[in-house]
């Protein structure tokens, strides 16, 4: 019977596997199960893990670049992605995922039969029986015996269940739940095969090729209350509504799969039933994930190697794959946004919140706002480079959202936007209003917090006034203190005033070129010369005692760090900062010291696997092993970036797992860009600091249609000789405009 089954099983998924198989496509070298795994080895982490540590979030679900769907098997609501690698039941299959908490919306589940209750009815499986791939998934749900396929359009899921003993076919629309926590919800039944509803503010419409029989309310607990019920509506529709129970719909057997079409919507029903009608209604299975197999495997075609190893490709496209999931698209396929437009996911509090009446249609693609401070060093300038025309409507949302609110949205921390859209304007993306981009930049940049008011800058006043962001004087501070983080606060604010400089600059503003430029050497203000670390101050002026630069904090002079993982943030300005240290060999031997310190085994979230005391697992470190490069010791740079690029990616016993978090994308865009051998060592600049690429060449599609190539030359390990069309390069970076012409740069080797 084994044997058979999985005949059987292999029959099923064969139409939707052998599409790839005619050729080499790069969709076949992704792994969406990359960044799914977690780390338990307190060698690998650099402490002993009291908790799951987040080593990626990413999940496997069916989606499309950039796609409002995103179809993840749940094995653990508000985890991240909503799949947890190491669980072995899935509970649903929800319509959003992440990499951030608060998805897993609108989940389903196939169940059979009556062997299942409201409190119970997730399935074990096996990875054995599990397939990922772009826009695509299937696992074998072992309770049930049900084949369960996965495939997506932009905005819409497409599922086809396999009852494999021809069982009686029921499906669970368990509302209640979501990444969030609990939820309102309500479901209509509104024709023989079609049910609509929504959870919390997302709406749904999902039509079914089984006639339903009945929906009935299996009670989670029998001493809740019964759940508000409506009677027939009209047209002998019936509502549902409720916060506590499980719908599950029965349906009249039928030999056949039980295949589920669902759209959903942030605008309304009818939006959801638009994006139906548009991308899905008249389309079967294998048809849906043909097209979205193509769409990956055009946008991964974007950039091409030649060389390198089976694992080195996979791990490559695994990680550029990653790059084209957000920011993801709000608007309906009909155009129409929301009220708010950002719709659900935002995202550590982003959002491309567009106050507009409801259903207003704004004449472009309209995306959630971006994890800025995650993805501004790597994602973000991607996307600039290869997809342009996304990154423009991306910036047009975040200009709507300014429309009203008078600022650019930020994310988590600091003021990235302003990077952001500096950077893109230096690499010719520029299809929306420069002017009102710049006078929102102007308005974060200069507008003190204060007296209620909540800008996107917190703090600024004392950042206005002071030249920097005041410390609390806390007795005592722990990791979890709560506090203005001030030190980090000033390094990223600076680098903020030297983007909002650069436009200035671009833009002919002479005078507010000289003054964001001066205040772009406020990250002076918080060094410490006796110790040679960026520290906290006081509003008086004095220091932060007593210091420990290994201890990390959460919000406490740092954010999401200690003072070795913050104190080198100075992309603006490297050599003002080597300055400030008695000579470049001070400076070479406290850069040693970064990476040869062993961390101090402080188990704590977002900081994970460690080179001494420089963190792999989050983003404040993330161009760091380049400051060899300003010392001229770049042979330094080149082995650290050797082994992060072969020992912090693919790791653990399945090597699935990332150092940490993925973050939108941040974590293994650093991979996409370094294996390339080229990095955005200050993203507001168009240009790239070069290194030792792990293939011998790359071709990247830019998006005027130019390929920029990337060869190199012989097999060594450090740098011998750079040149651009066969002429030397002085000094170590390429310039945006020479690859947007489409020219080679020849990478040497010794």
């Amino acid at each position: 019977m084994k044997i058979i089954r999985s005949l059987l099983i292999a029959g099923l998924i064969l139409p939707a596997l052998t599409y790839a198989q005619n050729s080499v496509r790069l969709t076949s070298y992704v792994n969406p199960l990359v960044g799914t795994t977690v780390l338990t080895d307190p060698k690998l982490l650099g402490y002993e893990p009291p908790w799951r540590t987040w080593n990626g979030l990413d999940g496997p679900a069916a989606t499309t670049p950039f796609g409002m769907v995103q179809a993840v098997p749940v094995t653990t609501y508000g985890s991240g992605s909503g799949y947890e690698y190491e669980v072995k039941t899935i509970k649903a299959f929800a319509q959003t995922s992440g990499t951030d908490w608060g998805q897993q919306n609108i989940p389903i589940m196939p169940l059979e039969g009556t062997s299942f209750t409201a409190d119970d009815f997730a399935s074990t499986f096996s990875h054995a029986n599990e397939v990922a791939r772009p826009g695509y998934y299937r696992v074998l749900l072992e309770r049930y015996n049900i084949n369960a396929e996965l495939t997506a359009t932009t905005r819409c899921a497409y599922y086809k269940y396999t009852y494999l003993r021809g069982q009686d076919k029921k499906l669970a629309f368990d509302l209640v739940h979501s990444g969030g926590g609990s939820s309102t919800w309500e479901i209509n039944q509104a024709g023989d095969y079609v049910v609509t509803g929504k959870q919390d503010g997302l709406y749904f419409y999902a039509v079914m090729n089984h006639k339903i029989k009945s929906i009935d309310i299996n009670k989670r607990n029998p001493n809740q209350p019964d759940i508000p019920r409506s009677g027939q509506g009209a047209g002998g529709q019936r509502k549902l509504t409720g916060n506590i129970d499980v719908p599950v719909i029965s349906f009249e057997n039928a030999d056949k799969p039980l295949e589920l079409k669902i759209a959903i919507s942030s605008v309304s029903a009818a939006g959801a039933k638009s994006n139906y009608d548009i991308e899905i209604a008249n389309k079967n299975f294998d048809q849906v994930y043909k097209e979205a197999d193509q769409k990956w495997e055009n946008i991964l075609g974007k950039i091409k190697v030649t060389g390198g190893t089976q694992k080195q490709k996979t791990m490559f496209y695994s990680c550029l794959y990653r790059q084209f999931w957000y920011p993801s698209i709000t608007s309906d396929a009909n155009g129409k946004i929301a009220i708010g437009g950002g719709g659900r996911r935002q995202g550590q509090g982003t959002g491309a919140v567009a106050f507009a009446p409801r259903d207003s249609v704004p004449g472009f693609d309209v995306y959630q706002g971006p994890g800025l401070w995650d993805v501004f060093r790597t994602q973000l300038v991607l996307l600039n480079m290869v997809r342009p025309d996304i990154s423009n409507n991306v910036i047009k949302s975040m200009l709507l959202a300014g429309e009203r609110s008078g600022f650019l949205s930020t994310s988590f921390h600091g003021d990235f936007a302003s990077s952001y859209i500096a950077g893109a304007y230096a690499r010719g993306v520029r299809g929306y209003d420069v002017q009102k981009a710049y006078r929102l930049m102007l308005n974060n940049a200069n507008t003190p917090s204060g007296n209620g008011l909540r800008t996107p800058r917190p703090h600024n006043d004392d950042y206005l006034k002071l030249g920097y962001v005041a410390e609390i004087n806390i007795s005592n501070p722990t990791t979890e203190t709560v506090s203005t983080a001030g030190t980090t606060k000033t390094l990223e604010f600076a680098y903020s005033d030297y983007s909002v400089g650069q436009m200035a600059k671009a833009l002919g503003d002479k005078a507010m070129y000289n003054t964001m430029m001066q205040r772009s050497q406020n990250y002076r203000n918080v060094f410490d010369p006796q110790t040679g670390f960026m520290r906290g101050r006081l509003a008086d002026g004095k220091w932060v005692t007593p210091f420990n630069p290994s201890y990390p904090y959460y919000e406490f002079m740092y954010r999401e760090a200690n003072a070795w993982q913050a104190s080198f943030f100075v992309p603006q300005d490297t050599k003002g900062l080597i300055s400030l240290y008695k000579s470049p060999k001070d400076f070479e031997l406290k850069l040693d010291s970064l990476f040869t310190i062993p961390w101090g085994g402080y188990a704590k979230d977002n900081l994970s696997c460690f080179l001494g005391q420089f963190c792999m697992g989050n983003q404040p470190d993330f161009n760091y092993p380049y400051l060899y490069y300003f010392i001229n010791k770049p042979e330094k740079s080149q082995a650290i970036l050797t082994k992060l690029l072969s020992d912090y990616y693919g790791m653990g016993p399945e090597g699935l797992a990332l150092a940490g978090m993925d973050d939108y994308g941040s974590l293994t865009g650093w991979y996409v860009f370094n294996a390339m051998g080229i990095y955005p060592y200050s993203p507001t600049d168009p240009e790239y600091i070069v290194s030792v690429p792990i293939f011998d060449k790359i071709e990247m599609q830019l998006g005027n249609g130019k390929t920029f190539t990337i060869n190199k030359k012989g097999g060594g390990k450090n740098i011998s000789k750079l040149t651009v069309d066969g002429k030397p390069l002085k000094g170590w970076f390429v310039n945006y405009n020479d690859m947007s012409n489409g020219k080679t740069l020849s990478i040497y080797t010794k």
